[in-house]
């Protein structure tokens, strides 16, 4: 490999770095060479240390490690997420900061407990871990990093394992990270890895705007600016026209590869993406000579809901009559928690044909309480008396009075209508999710469980419902079926041959790389600009842009109503 002199440079470079540039330019490559290069001089017990935010971001990682390094090197570099690394951590040596066994609270669990606790939740999980060892997902990078600072014998041993620590995205990381970061430091070098334009979680607790010159304070690290390299669409223009959007420069023309295409009625945003997607997809094709690989974006998750639901089934395309749209198959990434929630609740009805009335509705009715505890932790307040009314309706059922709840009654006649399965699970999902219209809390429940995708027989979650089939009637302990599966999903983080087409919040396809990216706006909703924001708003809206732009390697499409707000000018 033909390396310039910045990165021969960084290759011989002693001490912490700081190493900027934006999507493409070749950051992660050269620290995993830099990674190599100190391999030799590692003890067997030692490693170096790679920390990303995502568990896709390690993927991509592990994969450009294939190419780069030998198996035997592999084995001593790890790739971990924050999380499990500082979850690790704090199990093994919370304990002597506090006295009590580590324990976690799960995400589940914490929503549950906080929507029914009263006072100040922040304060109380401080108080949980600092007294009884108990660990919610916030309290973990904070805890690790007070061991490693306070504990020294703790802090030498991780740096000896681990002399040569490497934090991707480091512009991202919170105050508990940076603080976890910067006891490493006092042992470890530190190669920091950022982009300035690519910080997009400015609404995350802790996340600061001025990390990096907190580095370069703190640390004082060899600096190094690889911004004007283009490793992922090198001649495309697509960074360049990213860097525009970003700041709004109406100079720099638009290239070729990137396309606007307008929408306005009868054409639906939903059909118009499809349409795209398909020419798209057909269109790369023949340019790369291979199967190539779309993501649709949106800024919001409910448009990426209705464009997975319109890209499901055949659709017509009405502004050409007799034209029909053939479903695309296509993987959704989604924000699981609502969506899982909601999907333990269809789940729960799968149960009903072999359970008592009572019984199989209060089932029903505790995991809709649930979803709703998921919302008012979210920062819904109205979802607490959506909870108070469903928990009125169980101590009802329970007592054999009148029901008043909406909700319950609808499930309750639904109950003793009788509910038929067949055995197949795409279809028996399909039927159990059909009861949940007739009240406002049963409806929104429907529309999030679309985002739980029973789509291609070879899903996990098909696989796990149709081992639970009992053969004549119902799904044996369905919504545990479902809720193992998911964290499994979460817990190992499997890796599976990626479908052409992806769909995903523009937020989740940070760290991504595709083909082709389609960009889409609804009419009325999930716009990508509006005139009336303010200048914050604005400015974090035109960096969302450029990470979106940035995912492609060939080719972007908008497609945006014939009045939206211009990108640039």
């Amino acid at each position: 490999m033909e390396l310039d002199e910045p990165r021969q440079k960084i290759l011989a470079a002693e001490g912490h770095l700081l190493i900027e540039g934006g999507p493409g330019c070749g950051k992660t490559t050269v620290a995993l060479l830099k990674a190599r290069n100190r391999l030799d001089s590692l003890e067997p017990e030692q490693r170096v240390l790679f920390l990303s935010f995502s568990r896709a971001a390690v993927r991509q990682i592990a994969d450009r490690m294939q190419g780069l390094l030998t198996r035997a090197a592999r084995r001593q570099l790890e790739v971990r997420t924050f999380h499990s690394f500082f979850l690790e951590l704090v199990r093994a040596h919370g304990p002597l900061l506090n006295g009590h066994p580590s324990a976690m609270i799960t995400p589940e669990r914490e929503r549950q407990l906080k929507a029914d606790f009263d006072g100040d939740w922040t304060a109380e999980t401080h108080r949980l871990a600092r007294e009884e060892g108990l660990y919610v997902f916030d309290r973990l990078a904070g805890t690790a990093a007070r061991v490693l600072t306070r504990i020294a014998a703790v802090r030498d041993l991780y740096s000896n394992t681990y002399p040569l620590v490497i934090v991707d995205e480091f512009q991202d990381t919170n105050d508990d990270q940076w603080q976890a970061v910067r006891a490493l430091s006092q042992a470890s070098t530190i190669v920091c890895l950022a982009d300035p334009d690519q910080r997009i979680f400015d609404h995350i607790e802790g996340v600061d705007e001025k990390r990096i010159e907190h580095v370069v304070e703190a640390l004082a690290p060899e600096r190094f600016d690889l911004s004007k390299d283009n490793h992922r669409s090198p001649g495309g223009g697509l960074l360049d026209y990213a860097n525009a959007v970003l700041r709004n420069d109406p100079t720099f023309p638009k290239p070729a590869n990137v396309h606007d295409i307008r929408y306005g009625y009868p054409t639906t945003c939903e059909a118009q993406v499809h349409l795209v997607t398909l020419r798209l997809t057909k269109l790369l094709e023949q340019q790369l000579g291979r199967t190539p690989t779309i993501a649709v974006l949106a800024p919001v998750n409910a448009l990426v809901a209705r464009l997975s639901d319109h890209m499901s089934a055949e659709k017509p395309y009405l502004s050409r009559p007799g034209m029909v749209l053939p479903t695309i198959d296509h993987e959704l990434n989604w924000d699981p928690d609502l969506s899982a929630a909601a999907g333990y609740v269809v789940a729960s009805i799968m149960e009903w044909p072999t359970m008592p009335r009572a019984e199989a509705v209060i089932d029903t009715l505790n995991a809709a309480a649930d979803y709703y505890r998921i919302k008012f932790t979210g920062g819904v307040i109205g979802a607490r008396a959506t909870i108070t009314t469903i928990e009125r309706a169980i101590t009802a059922i329970q007592a054999g009075q009148t029901v008043r709840s909406r909700a319950a009654g609808v499930l309750l006649a639904a109950f003793d209508a009788g509910v038929e399965f067949i055995g197949d699970p795409v279809a028996d999902w399909q039927t159990a999710r059909a009861h949940l219209h007739g009240a406002t809390e049963l409806e929104e429940l429907f529309h999030s469980a679309r985002l739980l995708r029973l789509f291609r027989a070879t899903d996990a979650l098909v696989w796990a419902l149709t081992a639970a089939w009992d053969g004549t009637a119902a799904y044996v302990a369905a919504a545990q079926v479902i809720r193992t599966v998911l964290a499994n999903e979460v817990l190992e983080a499997a890796v599976s041959e990626p479908r052409t087409v992806s769909l995903m919040s523009m937020h989740k396809s940070k760290g991504k790389e595709f083909d082709g990216v389609v960009i889409a706006e609804a009419q009325h909703y999930g716009h990508l600009l509006e005139p009336g924001w303010d200048d914050s708003r604005v400015q974090s809206a035109r960096r969302l842009l450029r990470v979106a732009i940035t995912r492609a390697r060939t080719a972007v499409v908008f497609v945006r109503h014939q009045g939206a707000h211009p990108l640039v000018g």
